[in-house]
Protein backbone atom coordinates (compact mmCIF):
# COMPACT_ATOMS: atom_id res chain seq x y z
CA UNK A 1 0.00 0.00 0.00
CA UNK A 2 2.64 2.35 0.79
CA UNK A 3 5.15 1.58 -2.30
CA UNK A 4 5.35 4.00 -4.64
CA UNK A 5 6.63 3.59 -7.83
CA UNK A 6 8.88 6.81 -8.93
CA UNK A 7 6.69 8.21 -11.99
CA UNK A 8 3.44 8.43 -9.12
CA UNK A 9 5.85 10.42 -7.54
CA UNK A 10 6.51 12.63 -9.67
CA UNK A 11 3.31 12.78 -10.92
CA UNK A 12 2.22 13.75 -7.33
CA UNK A 13 4.68 16.56 -7.29
CA UNK A 14 3.53 17.93 -10.51
CA UNK A 15 0.56 17.84 -10.13
CA UNK A 16 0.71 20.11 -6.79
CA UNK A 17 3.19 22.18 -8.68
CA UNK A 18 0.98 22.70 -11.08
CA UNK A 19 -1.94 24.25 -8.61
CA UNK A 20 0.27 26.04 -6.99
CA UNK A 21 1.21 27.99 -10.59
CA UNK A 22 -2.79 28.63 -10.85
CA UNK A 23 -3.28 29.58 -7.28
CA UNK A 24 -0.23 32.08 -7.36
CA UNK A 25 -2.40 34.73 -9.57
CA UNK A 26 -4.45 35.68 -6.20
CA UNK A 27 -1.37 36.72 -4.20
CA UNK A 28 0.69 38.83 -7.24
CA UNK A 29 0.25 42.04 -7.29
CA UNK A 30 -1.15 44.04 -10.12
CA UNK A 31 2.13 45.64 -11.87
CA UNK A 32 3.31 42.13 -11.65
CA UNK A 33 0.13 40.47 -13.59
CA UNK A 34 0.43 43.24 -16.05
CA UNK A 35 3.28 41.86 -17.32
CA UNK A 36 1.90 38.13 -17.76
CA UNK A 37 -0.41 36.73 -20.22
CA UNK A 38 -4.27 37.46 -20.56
CA UNK A 39 -5.69 33.71 -19.69
CA UNK A 40 -3.26 33.56 -17.07
CA UNK A 41 -4.03 37.12 -15.46
CA UNK A 42 -8.00 35.93 -15.50
CA UNK A 43 -7.21 32.96 -13.36
CA UNK A 44 -8.40 34.06 -10.44
CA UNK A 45 -11.04 33.84 -7.79
CA UNK A 46 -13.98 36.50 -7.84
CA UNK A 47 -15.01 38.18 -4.76
CA UNK A 48 -18.72 37.98 -3.92
CA UNK A 49 -21.19 40.51 -3.70
CA UNK A 50 -21.20 40.64 0.08
CA UNK A 51 -17.37 41.03 -0.10
CA UNK A 52 -16.78 43.25 -2.98
CA UNK A 53 -20.01 44.84 -4.26
CA UNK A 54 -21.50 44.48 -7.55
CA UNK A 55 -24.41 45.87 -9.32
CA UNK A 56 -28.26 45.55 -7.67
CA UNK A 57 -31.17 45.97 -10.01
CA UNK A 58 -34.95 45.07 -9.28
CA UNK A 59 -36.68 44.02 -12.19
CA UNK A 60 -40.61 43.80 -13.55
CA UNK A 61 -41.49 41.38 -15.84
CA UNK A 62 -44.95 42.76 -18.47
CA UNK A 63 -47.16 40.08 -17.36
CA UNK A 64 -50.34 41.86 -19.36
CA UNK A 65 -48.66 41.61 -22.56
CA UNK A 66 -47.71 37.83 -22.16
CA UNK A 67 -51.62 37.49 -20.73
CA UNK A 68 -52.74 39.80 -23.55
CA UNK A 69 -50.41 37.71 -26.00
CA UNK A 70 -51.97 34.08 -24.72
CA UNK A 71 -55.25 36.00 -25.19
CA UNK A 72 -54.25 36.42 -28.95
CA UNK A 73 -53.45 33.03 -29.33
CA UNK A 74 -56.67 31.98 -27.90
CA UNK A 75 -59.07 34.07 -30.13
CA UNK A 76 -57.06 32.58 -32.82
CA UNK A 77 -57.40 28.85 -32.07
CA UNK A 78 -60.88 29.68 -31.38
CA UNK A 79 -61.92 31.40 -34.77
CA UNK A 80 -60.32 28.55 -37.06
CA UNK A 81 -62.25 26.11 -34.34
CA UNK A 82 -65.43 27.57 -35.35
CA UNK A 83 -65.37 27.33 -38.62
CA UNK A 84 -63.88 24.04 -38.74
CA UNK A 85 -67.29 23.64 -36.91
CA UNK A 86 -69.42 25.86 -39.25
CA UNK A 87 -70.19 28.14 -36.38
CA UNK A 88 -71.24 31.29 -38.20
CA UNK A 89 -69.56 34.36 -35.89
CA UNK A 90 -69.65 38.13 -36.17
CA UNK A 91 -65.83 38.65 -34.64
CA UNK A 92 -63.73 37.65 -32.07
CA UNK A 93 -61.49 40.15 -30.57
CA UNK A 94 -59.58 40.38 -27.35
CA UNK A 95 -61.42 42.99 -24.85
CA UNK A 96 -58.62 44.93 -23.30
CA UNK A 97 -56.29 42.05 -22.68
CA UNK A 98 -58.63 40.84 -20.26
CA UNK A 99 -61.20 38.44 -22.16
CA UNK A 100 -62.31 36.98 -25.63
CA UNK A 101 -65.50 38.11 -26.72
CA UNK A 102 -66.89 35.90 -29.01
CA UNK A 103 -70.31 37.72 -31.10
CA UNK A 104 -72.19 35.32 -33.09
CA UNK A 105 -74.63 35.44 -35.92
CA UNK A 106 -77.62 33.42 -34.67
CA UNK A 107 -77.83 32.82 -30.45
CA UNK A 108 -79.14 29.59 -31.83
CA UNK A 109 -75.59 28.01 -32.72
CA UNK A 110 -74.74 29.02 -28.87
CA UNK A 111 -74.53 25.47 -27.74
CA UNK A 112 -72.59 24.86 -30.62
CA UNK A 113 -70.12 27.68 -30.38
CA UNK A 114 -69.11 26.48 -26.30
CA UNK A 115 -68.68 22.58 -27.50
CA UNK A 116 -66.36 23.72 -29.97
CA UNK A 117 -64.82 26.46 -27.38
CA UNK A 118 -64.64 24.02 -24.85
CA UNK A 119 -62.89 21.67 -27.47
CA UNK A 120 -59.58 24.16 -27.51
CA UNK A 121 -59.57 24.71 -23.52
CA UNK A 122 -62.20 22.98 -21.04
CA UNK A 123 -60.63 24.61 -18.40
CA UNK A 124 -62.37 28.26 -19.70
CA UNK A 125 -64.41 30.19 -18.21
CA UNK A 126 -67.58 30.92 -19.93
CA UNK A 127 -69.73 34.11 -19.78
CA UNK A 128 -72.08 36.13 -21.05
CA UNK A 129 -75.94 35.61 -23.09
CA UNK A 130 -77.38 35.62 -25.97
CA UNK A 131 -75.20 36.38 -28.63
CA UNK A 132 -72.20 36.91 -27.13
CA UNK A 133 -69.86 34.79 -25.70
CA UNK A 134 -66.91 36.28 -23.23
CA UNK A 135 -64.15 33.89 -22.31
CA UNK A 136 -61.66 34.02 -19.38
CA UNK A 137 -58.85 32.02 -17.20
CA UNK A 138 -59.31 31.30 -14.06
CA UNK A 139 -57.75 32.96 -10.99
CA UNK A 140 -56.05 30.04 -10.83
CA UNK A 141 -55.20 29.56 -14.25
CA UNK A 142 -53.68 33.15 -14.18
CA UNK A 143 -51.75 32.74 -10.97
CA UNK A 144 -50.00 29.38 -12.17
CA UNK A 145 -48.84 31.17 -15.53
CA UNK A 146 -47.63 34.05 -13.61
CA UNK A 147 -45.49 31.97 -11.87
CA UNK A 148 -44.08 29.81 -14.10
CA UNK A 149 -43.01 32.97 -16.04
CA UNK A 150 -41.63 34.50 -13.11
CA UNK A 151 -39.72 31.05 -12.48
CA UNK A 152 -38.79 31.01 -16.49
CA UNK A 153 -37.60 34.34 -16.51
CA UNK A 154 -35.20 33.72 -12.99
CA UNK A 155 -33.93 30.58 -15.31
CA UNK A 156 -33.34 32.50 -17.94
CA UNK A 157 -31.95 35.42 -16.94
CA UNK A 158 -29.29 33.19 -14.68
CA UNK A 159 -28.28 31.57 -17.85
CA UNK A 160 -27.47 34.34 -19.87
CA UNK A 161 -25.74 36.49 -17.27
CA UNK A 162 -24.11 33.16 -15.54
CA UNK A 163 -23.32 30.46 -18.29
CA UNK A 164 -20.76 28.76 -16.26
CA UNK A 165 -22.43 28.41 -13.32
CA UNK A 166 -19.64 30.21 -11.28
CA UNK A 167 -20.24 33.80 -10.58
CA UNK A 168 -22.87 32.60 -8.34
CA UNK A 169 -25.28 35.64 -8.90
CA UNK A 170 -28.54 36.17 -7.08
CA UNK A 171 -32.00 36.05 -8.82
CA UNK A 172 -34.73 35.57 -6.72
CA UNK A 173 -38.55 36.24 -6.83
CA UNK A 174 -39.60 39.54 -5.39
CA UNK A 175 -43.63 39.44 -4.97
CA UNK A 176 -46.00 38.48 -7.77
CA UNK A 177 -44.27 40.63 -10.76
CA UNK A 178 -40.57 41.15 -9.84
CA UNK A 179 -37.12 39.97 -9.55
CA UNK A 180 -34.12 40.93 -7.81
CA UNK A 181 -30.70 40.48 -9.35
CA UNK A 182 -27.56 41.06 -7.74
CA UNK A 183 -24.32 40.52 -9.65
CA UNK A 184 -20.66 40.51 -7.91
CA UNK A 185 -18.05 42.45 -9.12
CA UNK A 186 -19.62 44.38 -11.74
CA UNK A 187 -19.12 47.86 -11.91
CA UNK A 188 -19.68 49.15 -15.35
CA UNK A 189 -23.54 47.99 -16.49
CA UNK A 190 -24.36 48.26 -19.95
CA UNK A 191 -23.45 44.97 -21.30
CA UNK A 192 -25.56 43.64 -18.59
CA UNK A 193 -28.30 45.51 -19.12
CA UNK A 194 -28.20 44.98 -23.01
CA UNK A 195 -28.35 41.17 -22.01
CA UNK A 196 -31.15 41.87 -19.86
CA UNK A 197 -33.15 43.55 -21.72
CA UNK A 198 -32.74 41.79 -25.16
CA UNK A 199 -35.80 39.59 -24.96
CA UNK A 200 -34.05 37.52 -28.07
CA UNK A 201 -37.74 36.23 -29.01
CA UNK A 202 -37.63 34.25 -32.38
CA UNK A 203 -40.59 33.47 -34.31
CA UNK A 204 -41.63 32.72 -37.56
CA UNK A 205 -44.76 33.98 -39.32
CA UNK A 206 -46.11 34.22 -43.00
CA UNK A 207 -46.47 37.59 -44.69
CA UNK A 208 -50.14 38.23 -45.57
CA UNK A 209 -49.36 38.67 -49.58
CA UNK A 210 -52.70 39.94 -49.66
CA UNK A 211 -52.51 43.36 -47.82
CA UNK A 212 -49.07 43.63 -48.62
CA UNK A 213 -50.02 43.90 -52.44
CA UNK A 214 -52.43 47.02 -51.38
CA UNK A 215 -48.68 48.90 -51.00
CA UNK A 216 -49.82 50.85 -48.01
CA UNK A 217 -47.05 50.82 -45.40
CA UNK A 218 -49.52 51.09 -42.70
CA UNK A 219 -53.55 50.54 -43.97
CA UNK A 220 -56.22 51.84 -41.88
CA UNK A 221 -57.75 48.20 -41.51
CA UNK A 222 -56.12 44.97 -41.23
CA UNK A 223 -58.18 41.49 -40.77
CA UNK A 224 -58.01 40.42 -37.07
CA UNK A 225 -55.47 37.38 -37.92
CA UNK A 226 -52.61 39.92 -39.62
CA UNK A 227 -50.36 42.58 -37.50
CA UNK A 228 -48.22 45.04 -38.80
CA UNK A 229 -44.26 44.62 -37.37
CA UNK A 230 -41.21 46.83 -38.52
CA UNK A 231 -38.50 45.51 -40.53
CA UNK A 232 -34.87 46.23 -39.01
CA UNK A 233 -33.62 47.77 -41.92
CA UNK A 234 -36.86 50.11 -41.56
CA UNK A 235 -35.73 51.08 -37.63
CA UNK A 236 -32.30 51.42 -38.40
CA UNK A 237 -33.63 54.12 -41.01
CA UNK A 238 -35.81 55.42 -38.67
CA UNK A 239 -32.72 55.80 -36.08
CA UNK A 240 -30.90 57.92 -38.77
CA UNK A 241 -33.25 60.56 -39.89
CA UNK A 242 -34.94 60.87 -37.14
CA UNK A 243 -33.82 60.67 -33.68
CA UNK A 244 -36.63 62.06 -31.43
CA UNK A 245 -38.88 59.52 -32.78
CA UNK A 246 -36.28 57.05 -31.70
CA UNK A 247 -36.28 58.49 -29.00
CA UNK A 248 -39.57 58.37 -27.91
CA UNK A 249 -40.05 54.05 -29.12
CA UNK A 250 -37.38 53.67 -26.59
CA UNK A 251 -38.25 55.73 -23.34
CA UNK A 252 -42.37 55.11 -24.02
CA UNK A 253 -44.21 53.30 -21.23
CA UNK A 254 -45.72 51.18 -21.26
CA UNK A 255 -43.86 49.90 -24.65
CA UNK A 256 -45.32 50.65 -27.64
CA UNK A 257 -46.10 47.46 -29.63
CA UNK A 258 -44.73 46.71 -33.71
CA UNK A 259 -47.91 47.75 -35.45
CA UNK A 260 -48.27 50.96 -32.66
CA UNK A 261 -44.61 52.16 -34.11
CA UNK A 262 -46.05 51.29 -37.51
CA UNK A 263 -48.89 53.58 -37.53
CA UNK A 264 -47.54 55.93 -35.20
CA UNK A 265 -43.84 56.50 -36.70
CA UNK A 266 -44.53 54.82 -40.44
CA UNK A 267 -41.19 53.30 -41.05
CA UNK A 268 -40.79 50.23 -43.22
CA UNK A 269 -43.57 47.81 -42.13
CA UNK A 270 -44.71 44.40 -43.23
CA UNK A 271 -48.23 42.68 -42.56
CA UNK A 272 -47.91 38.89 -41.02
CA UNK A 273 -50.24 36.62 -39.64
CA UNK A 274 -50.16 36.82 -35.92
CA UNK A 275 -50.30 32.81 -35.82
CA UNK A 276 -46.51 31.88 -35.34
CA UNK A 277 -45.32 29.38 -37.43
CA UNK A 278 -42.70 28.22 -35.38
CA UNK A 279 -41.20 29.72 -32.25
CA UNK A 280 -37.73 30.14 -30.04
CA UNK A 281 -39.11 27.45 -27.85
CA UNK A 282 -38.00 24.93 -30.89
CA UNK A 283 -34.75 25.88 -30.82
CA UNK A 284 -32.30 23.35 -30.02
CA UNK A 285 -29.26 25.08 -30.93
CA UNK A 286 -27.86 28.86 -32.23
CA UNK A 287 -24.50 29.91 -32.89
CA UNK A 288 -22.54 32.38 -34.60
CA UNK A 289 -20.66 31.48 -38.00
CA UNK A 290 -20.07 32.94 -41.29
CA UNK A 291 -21.22 32.51 -45.25
CA UNK A 292 -19.39 30.71 -47.16
CA UNK A 293 -16.58 32.82 -49.47
CA UNK A 294 -19.05 32.69 -52.56
CA UNK A 295 -21.33 34.09 -50.51
CA UNK A 296 -19.64 36.84 -49.10
CA UNK A 297 -18.45 35.40 -45.78
CA UNK A 298 -20.85 37.87 -43.40
CA UNK A 299 -21.33 37.07 -39.54
CA UNK A 300 -24.83 35.18 -39.73
CA UNK A 301 -26.46 32.93 -36.95
CA UNK A 302 -26.80 29.29 -37.36
CA UNK A 303 -29.78 27.10 -35.99
CA UNK A 304 -31.03 24.21 -35.30
CA UNK A 305 -34.77 22.78 -34.46
CA UNK A 306 -35.96 20.47 -32.17
CA UNK A 307 -37.67 17.37 -33.31
CA UNK A 308 -41.18 19.02 -33.35
CA UNK A 309 -40.09 22.50 -34.68
CA UNK A 310 -38.26 20.88 -37.58
CA UNK A 311 -41.47 19.04 -38.43
CA UNK A 312 -43.35 22.27 -37.94
CA UNK A 313 -41.06 24.28 -40.43
CA UNK A 314 -41.10 21.34 -42.71
CA UNK A 315 -44.62 21.28 -43.01
CA UNK A 316 -45.21 25.25 -43.35
CA UNK A 317 -42.69 25.72 -45.51
CA UNK A 318 -44.28 22.82 -48.35
CA UNK A 319 -47.15 24.40 -47.65
CA UNK A 320 -46.22 27.90 -48.49
CA UNK A 321 -44.01 27.92 -51.55
CA UNK A 322 -43.29 30.95 -53.55
CA UNK A 323 -44.39 33.12 -50.60
CA UNK A 324 -42.48 35.06 -48.29
CA UNK A 325 -41.79 33.77 -44.43
CA UNK A 326 -41.08 36.43 -42.26
CA UNK A 327 -38.13 35.89 -39.61
CA UNK A 328 -39.20 37.90 -36.13
CA UNK A 329 -36.46 38.82 -33.84
CA UNK A 330 -37.12 41.28 -31.07
CA UNK A 331 -40.52 42.71 -32.74
CA UNK A 332 -38.66 43.69 -35.87
CA UNK A 333 -38.30 41.58 -39.07
CA UNK A 334 -34.78 41.42 -39.78
CA UNK A 335 -35.46 39.09 -43.27
CA UNK A 336 -38.66 37.82 -45.33
CA UNK A 337 -36.92 35.73 -47.90
CA UNK A 338 -39.45 33.59 -49.97
CA UNK A 339 -39.70 29.90 -49.92
CA UNK A 340 -38.37 28.21 -53.00
CA UNK A 341 -38.70 24.79 -51.88
CA UNK A 342 -39.66 22.72 -48.43
CA UNK A 343 -37.27 23.01 -45.95
CA UNK A 344 -36.83 20.00 -43.82
CA UNK A 345 -33.63 19.43 -42.91
CA UNK A 346 -34.46 21.08 -39.08
CA UNK A 347 -31.92 23.78 -39.37
CA UNK A 348 -30.87 26.83 -41.00
CA UNK A 349 -29.43 30.49 -41.25
CA UNK A 350 -30.21 34.13 -40.19
CA UNK A 351 -28.65 36.26 -42.48
CA UNK A 352 -28.69 40.46 -42.54
CA UNK A 353 -26.63 43.57 -41.20
CA UNK A 354 -25.14 41.68 -38.24
CA UNK A 355 -21.31 42.77 -37.11
CA UNK A 356 -19.32 39.90 -35.29
CA UNK A 357 -20.29 40.48 -32.00
CA UNK A 358 -23.67 40.95 -33.03
CA UNK A 359 -24.07 37.45 -34.04
CA UNK A 360 -21.99 35.94 -30.66
CA UNK A 361 -24.62 38.39 -28.62
CA UNK A 362 -27.38 36.99 -30.37
CA UNK A 363 -26.28 33.39 -30.46
CA UNK A 364 -26.14 34.11 -26.86
CA UNK A 365 -29.27 34.61 -26.29
CA UNK A 366 -31.57 32.44 -28.27
CA UNK A 367 -29.22 29.70 -26.76
CA UNK A 368 -30.16 30.86 -23.50
CA UNK A 369 -33.99 31.20 -24.70
CA UNK A 370 -36.18 33.96 -24.60
CA UNK A 371 -37.67 35.73 -22.23
CA UNK A 372 -41.80 35.14 -21.67
CA UNK A 373 -41.85 38.18 -20.68
CA UNK A 374 -40.19 41.89 -21.45
CA UNK A 375 -38.68 42.71 -17.97
CA UNK A 376 -38.33 46.59 -16.81
CA UNK A 377 -35.36 48.18 -14.79
CA UNK A 378 -37.42 50.12 -12.24
CA UNK A 379 -34.17 50.21 -9.98
CA UNK A 380 -31.00 49.82 -10.35
CA UNK A 381 -28.11 51.21 -7.95
CA UNK A 382 -23.85 50.01 -8.06
CA UNK A 383 -23.56 48.87 -4.49
CA UNK A 384 -20.70 48.15 -1.99
CA UNK A 385 -19.42 45.48 0.21
CA UNK A 386 -22.63 44.17 2.73
CA UNK A 387 -19.96 43.76 4.81
CA UNK A 388 -17.11 45.68 3.89
CA UNK A 389 -13.73 45.24 4.88
CA UNK A 390 -14.48 44.12 8.39
CA UNK A 391 -16.17 40.98 6.50
CA UNK A 392 -12.80 40.25 4.63
CA UNK A 393 -10.86 40.79 7.75
CA UNK A 394 -13.04 38.42 9.98
CA UNK A 395 -13.17 35.88 7.74
CA UNK A 396 -9.35 35.92 6.69
CA UNK A 397 -8.77 35.92 10.73
CA UNK A 398 -11.22 33.26 11.45
CA UNK A 399 -9.50 31.14 8.23
CA UNK A 400 -6.14 31.44 9.84
CA UNK A 401 -7.18 30.76 13.44
CA UNK A 402 -8.67 28.00 12.54
CA UNK A 403 -5.61 26.40 10.40
CA UNK A 404 -3.10 27.39 13.42
CA UNK A 405 -5.21 25.67 16.14
CA UNK A 406 -5.80 22.29 13.98
CA UNK A 407 -1.96 22.07 13.07
CA UNK A 408 -1.07 22.89 16.68
CA UNK A 409 -3.50 20.17 17.62
CA UNK A 410 -2.32 17.74 15.11
CA UNK A 411 1.43 18.18 16.82
CA UNK A 412 0.75 17.67 20.08
CA UNK A 413 -1.42 14.12 19.57
CA UNK A 414 0.46 12.56 16.56
CA UNK A 415 3.98 14.52 16.77
CA UNK A 416 6.31 16.21 14.75
CA UNK A 417 6.51 13.64 11.99
CA UNK A 418 2.65 12.29 11.22
CA UNK A 419 1.46 15.37 12.69
CA UNK A 420 3.35 18.13 10.60
CA UNK A 421 2.87 15.38 7.22
CA UNK A 422 -0.81 16.04 8.08
CA UNK A 423 -0.53 19.99 8.25
CA UNK A 424 0.95 19.79 5.56
CA UNK A 425 -1.57 17.94 3.53
CA UNK A 426 -3.98 20.25 4.83
CA UNK A 427 -1.97 23.41 3.63
CA UNK A 428 -1.81 21.57 -0.08
CA UNK A 429 -5.30 20.78 0.38
CA UNK A 430 -6.25 24.57 0.39
CA UNK A 431 -4.02 25.40 -1.92
CA UNK A 432 -5.45 22.78 -4.32
CA UNK A 433 -8.98 24.65 -3.60
CA UNK A 434 -7.70 28.01 -4.14
CA UNK A 435 -6.74 26.83 -7.71
CA UNK A 436 -9.50 25.04 -8.58
CA UNK A 437 -11.34 28.32 -7.59
CA UNK A 438 -8.85 30.23 -9.99
CA UNK A 439 -9.37 27.95 -12.88
CA UNK A 440 -13.58 27.99 -12.66
CA UNK A 441 -13.16 32.17 -11.93
CA UNK A 442 -15.44 30.83 -9.21
CA UNK A 443 -17.19 33.43 -7.00
CA UNK A 444 -16.00 33.89 -2.90
CA UNK A 445 -18.45 34.86 -0.91
CA UNK A 446 -18.45 34.69 3.08
CA UNK A 447 -20.48 31.56 3.11
CA UNK A 448 -17.73 30.57 0.94
CA UNK A 449 -15.13 31.29 3.60
CA UNK A 450 -17.13 29.38 5.95
CA UNK A 451 -16.68 26.42 3.45
CA UNK A 452 -13.16 26.55 3.36
CA UNK A 453 -13.16 27.15 7.39
CA UNK A 454 -15.11 23.81 7.40
CA UNK A 455 -12.31 22.20 4.87
CA UNK A 456 -9.66 23.16 6.98
CA UNK A 457 -10.93 20.72 9.82
CA UNK A 458 -11.88 17.97 7.17
CA UNK A 459 -8.78 18.13 5.80
CA UNK A 460 -7.07 16.25 9.06
CA UNK A 461 -10.62 14.23 9.64
CA UNK A 462 -9.05 11.65 7.14
CA UNK A 463 -5.72 11.45 8.87
CA UNK A 464 -6.90 10.93 12.20
CA UNK A 465 -8.79 7.86 10.98
CA UNK A 466 -5.75 7.06 9.66
CA UNK A 467 -3.64 7.52 12.26
CA UNK A 468 -5.35 6.22 14.77
CA UNK A 469 -5.89 2.73 12.38
CA UNK A 470 -2.08 2.45 12.50
CA UNK A 471 -2.12 2.65 16.37
CA UNK A 472 -4.15 -0.18 16.76
CA UNK A 473 -2.29 -2.14 14.28
CA UNK A 474 1.17 -1.15 16.07
CA UNK A 475 -0.51 -2.39 19.50
CA UNK A 476 -1.77 -5.42 17.81
CA UNK A 477 2.23 -6.61 17.40
CA UNK A 478 2.52 -5.62 13.42
CA UNK A 479 6.24 -4.20 12.67
CA UNK A 480 6.16 -0.48 11.67
CA UNK A 481 6.01 -0.59 7.91
CA UNK A 482 3.01 -3.66 8.59
CA UNK A 483 1.08 -1.18 10.67
CA UNK A 484 1.26 1.47 8.46
CA UNK A 485 0.44 0.13 5.25
CA UNK A 486 -2.18 -2.17 7.09
CA UNK A 487 -3.49 1.11 8.99
CA UNK A 488 -4.15 2.77 5.34
CA UNK A 489 -5.41 0.00 3.60
CA UNK A 490 -8.05 -0.65 6.28
CA UNK A 491 -8.78 2.99 6.81
CA UNK A 492 -9.64 3.61 3.07
CA UNK A 493 -13.26 2.16 3.01
CA UNK A 494 -14.59 4.72 5.89
CA UNK A 495 -12.45 7.45 4.46
CA UNK A 496 -13.95 7.52 1.24
CA UNK A 497 -17.61 6.49 2.61
CA UNK A 498 -17.20 9.61 4.85
CA UNK A 499 -15.95 12.45 2.03
CA UNK A 500 -18.78 10.84 -0.42
CA UNK A 501 -21.63 11.48 1.98
CA UNK A 502 -20.24 14.79 2.11
CA UNK A 503 -19.50 15.48 -1.10
CA UNK A 504 -23.19 13.97 -2.28
CA UNK A 505 -24.74 17.08 0.21
CA UNK A 506 -22.34 19.43 -1.44
CA UNK A 507 -23.62 18.77 -5.14
CA UNK A 508 -27.12 18.80 -4.11
CA UNK A 509 -27.00 21.93 -2.67
CA UNK A 510 -24.93 23.79 -5.44
CA UNK A 511 -27.46 21.84 -7.51
CA UNK A 512 -30.83 23.18 -5.82
CA UNK A 513 -29.22 26.56 -4.23
CA UNK A 514 -28.75 29.91 -5.51
CA UNK A 515 -26.45 32.89 -4.73
CA UNK A 516 -24.86 32.65 -1.05
CA UNK A 517 -25.90 28.48 -0.71
CA UNK A 518 -24.04 27.89 -4.03
CA UNK A 519 -20.87 29.88 -2.84
CA UNK A 520 -20.68 27.57 0.96
CA UNK A 521 -21.14 24.53 -1.72
CA UNK A 522 -18.59 25.44 -4.24
CA UNK A 523 -15.85 25.91 -1.68
CA UNK A 524 -16.84 22.34 0.38
CA UNK A 525 -17.13 20.55 -2.96
CA UNK A 526 -13.64 21.77 -4.69
CA UNK A 527 -12.38 20.90 -0.29
CA UNK A 528 -13.39 17.29 -0.35
CA UNK A 529 -12.38 16.68 -3.96
CA UNK A 530 -9.02 17.46 -3.23
CA UNK A 531 -9.20 16.19 0.21
CA UNK A 532 -9.50 12.73 -1.09
CA UNK A 533 -6.08 13.61 -3.18
CA UNK A 534 -4.12 14.55 -0.10
CA UNK A 535 -5.37 12.42 2.32
CA UNK A 536 -4.96 8.78 0.37
CA UNK A 537 -2.00 9.89 -2.03
CA UNK A 538 -0.29 12.62 -0.93
CA UNK A 539 0.10 12.22 2.70
CA UNK A 540 1.00 8.59 1.55
CA UNK A 541 3.82 9.57 -0.39
CA UNK A 542 5.20 11.83 2.70
CA UNK A 543 5.07 9.02 4.63
CA UNK A 544 6.51 6.12 2.35
CA UNK A 545 9.20 8.58 1.46
CA UNK A 546 10.14 9.12 5.03
CA UNK A 547 10.06 5.07 5.51
CA UNK A 548 12.58 4.48 3.13
CA UNK A 549 14.75 7.25 4.29
CA UNK A 550 14.47 6.58 7.66
CA UNK A 551 13.57 2.50 8.51
CA UNK A 552 12.39 3.31 11.54
CA UNK A 553 12.06 0.46 14.31
CA UNK A 554 9.32 1.98 16.14
CA UNK A 555 6.54 4.75 14.64
CA UNK A 556 6.27 8.40 16.41
CA UNK A 557 2.57 8.24 17.05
Amino acid sequence: MLNLQRWQTIAVIAFTALAALFALPNVLPASVLDHLPGWYQQSRINLGLDLRGGAHFLLEADLRSVLNERLTNLSDSVRAELRKNQVGFKDVNVDNGRAVVVTLRDEAQRAKALEAIHAVDPSLAVSGSGEVIQLTYSDQDLFRRKKEVIDQSIEILRRRVDETGTIEPTIVREGDDRILLQMPGIKDTTELKRKINQTAKLTFHLVNEDVAAAGASAPATLPPTTTLVPTREGMQQLRATNPKAWDDIQNANPKLTPEQICRRFQPQCLPVFKRVIVGGEDLDDAKATFENQQSGGRPIISFTFNAAGGRAFCAATRANIQKRLAIQLDNEIISAPVVQSAICGGSGIITGSFTTQQTQEQALLLRSGALPATLTIIQESTVGADLGADAIHSGTTAALVGTALVILFMLFVYGPVFGGFASLAMLVNMLLVFAGMSILGASLTLPGIAGLVLTVGMSVDSNVLIYERVREERANGRSPFSALATGYERALTAVIDANLTALIAGVLLFGFGSGPIRGFATSLTLGLLTHLFTATIFTRMLLATWMRWRRPTELPI
